[in-house]
């Protein structure tokens, strides 16, 4: 009974904690007081990294940025977009969403929770379908249609625990346009593109190339 009521009060934190929002992603762009992030841009893709998030990824370079100016905000922690287009990234910041997912069996069974009711589900959710810097990731393609003024969208999420944090990726696009070559390419970019950052890190995507070269250096 006891754990019971505890997985029930977990549930209430969780939800009402990560409940992604998906109507406040066209903000101004501002620099987070918290964060030490960098950006830099190298062909069509920015890098942006952020040691406070623990996260680093490429955007297309054209697209704005949105950082989470306060820990209180409701949005996601960091959002790139271009119009209807978008990527964020919401990290947990309490460590009894990680105890509930692991109560409840993975991010597979938190699905439910963290979905917007207006949101219909699209197919399966996947288990294995990709892996985020070697993780694989728990997603799940859902629908938001029938609003008035707004076109109807397209979401993919992942979700993963990492070092004992759960983090939720969002991706969307309107239905039009989500399964074109154009989006799936970009949401594959960005998806391939995430490193989990250590905290002695200076912000930088590590470069593996570069990994090689200088551990070649140390061979000779």
């Amino acid at each position: 009974m006891y754990n019971l009521k505890l997985i029930f009060f977990l549930s209430i934190v969780f939800c009402l904690g990560l409940v992604t929002v998906t109507y406040d992603q066209f903000k101004s762009v501002h620099a987070s007081v918290l964060s030490n992030i960098t950006h830099e841009i190298q062909s069509n893709y920015t890098k942006y990294s952020d040691t406070r998030l623990g996260v680093g990824f490429e955007y297309p370079s054209g697209w704005q940025l949105n950082d989470k100016i306060n820990r209180f905000a409701k949005n996601s922690d960091v959002t790139v977009y271009n119009n209807s287009n978008s990527f964020s990234i919401m990290k947990s910041q309490s460590n009894s969403d990680t105890i509930l997912v692991d109560k409840l069996g993975g991010p597979r069974e938190i699905v439910d929770i963290i979905l917007p009711s207006e949101e219909r589900i699209i197919g399966q959710i996947e288990e294995n379908k990709y892996m985020i810097d070697g993780i694989e990731a728990v997603s799940v393609l859902t629908a938001l249609e029938g609003i008035e003024n707004v076109p109807d969208k397209g979401f993919e999420r992942f979700l993963l625990v990492n070092d004992g944090t759960l983090y939720i990726f969002t991706y969307q696009d309107t239905v039009e346009k989500f399964d074109t070559k154009e989006s799936q390419d970009t949401l594959n970019h960005i998806i391939n593109s995430i490193r989990f950052l250590n905290p002695e890190q200076n912000g930088d995507i590590e470069n593996e190339d570069q990994n090689e070269t200088d551990e070649d250096d140390d061979d000779n």
